[in-house]
């Protein structure tokens, strides 16, 4: 089901959710800064209440043991399951917040791989990972699920002693799985993750949008993949 935004002044006009999308690939960034520019008070308490809310850090549930902790971690990015991963994480509302936003993502991603390979087949979907000087379009390479083999070896990990916490080494740094009340948690800054919310946030609603449009007979796979790679550019965010 396709949901509308009435405009005030038309009655008989709406904007479907692609039209949106496509208005916030063009404009939104810049709309956006102007609108929140021009309202100084507003500005200001929404500044004040982000510093308030990001700087003390946010315990979840948490589990009975550092393993359980790890494995109920790398168990949800395989499945891209946020709540499932939220669950056992600490840290400030903005790293949280960015954890969720990555999560979705991927699971938003994984979706549509999924829907792309079954309509046009992998060698289509290979050229999503490759420049196309013939369109005007270049590379781009969407968050990935995490492979079986790799998923398997990671859960086979233990997490070792670290004083009285616990670490996981990594490629970027040990990921740190920290106690608090008789619960372990894994520590959010630990995680190597990078990026800004904002911009998972977008590239999810451009691949739910997409993906709607999959199969459909007046798209062929290389019109959808490069106006796709048009539309992310064009939001200045990736």
């Amino acid at each position: 089901m396709t949901a509308t935004i009435s405009v005030a002044r038309h009655p008989t006009t709406s904007l479907s959710n692609g039209q949106i999308l496509h208005f916030l690939c063009l404009a939104g960034p810049e709309l956006v800064k102007a609108t929140f520019m021009k309202m100084p008070i507003i500005r200001s308490m929404v500044l004040l209440m982000g510093l308030m809310m990001s700087a003390a850090p946010l315990w979840a549930q948490g589990v009975d043991s550092p393993g359980e902790a790890y494995r109920q971690y790398i168990d949800a990015l395989f499945r891209a399951d946020p709540d499932q991963a939220l669950a056992v994480i600490a840290g400030r509302a903005d790293q949280i917040d960015f954890v969720r936003s990555f999560i979705t993502c991927l699971g938003a991603s994984n979706a549509f791989r999924r829907k792309y390979i079954a309509a046009y087949g992998q060698t289509e979907w290979d050229k999503f990972g490759q420049d196309e000087p013939a369109y005007g379009v270049r590379a781009f390479s969407l968050p990935d699920t995490i492979p079986l083999n790799t998923y398997r070896a990671l859960l086979n990990k233990q997490p070792a002693p670290s004083g009285r916490d616990y670490i996981v080494p990594q490629e970027n740094g040990n990921m740190r799985i920290i106690q608090r009340g008789g619960q372990w948690f894994l520590k959010a800054d630990s995680l190597g993750f990078e990026g800004r919310s904002s911009q998972y946030e977008i590239l999810t609603a451009v691949l739910r949008e997409y993906q709607t449009r999959i199969g459909a007979s007046q798209e062929t796979p290389a019109g959808l993949r490069v106006a796709m790679k048009r539309d992310l550019r064009r939001t200045g965010q990736w």
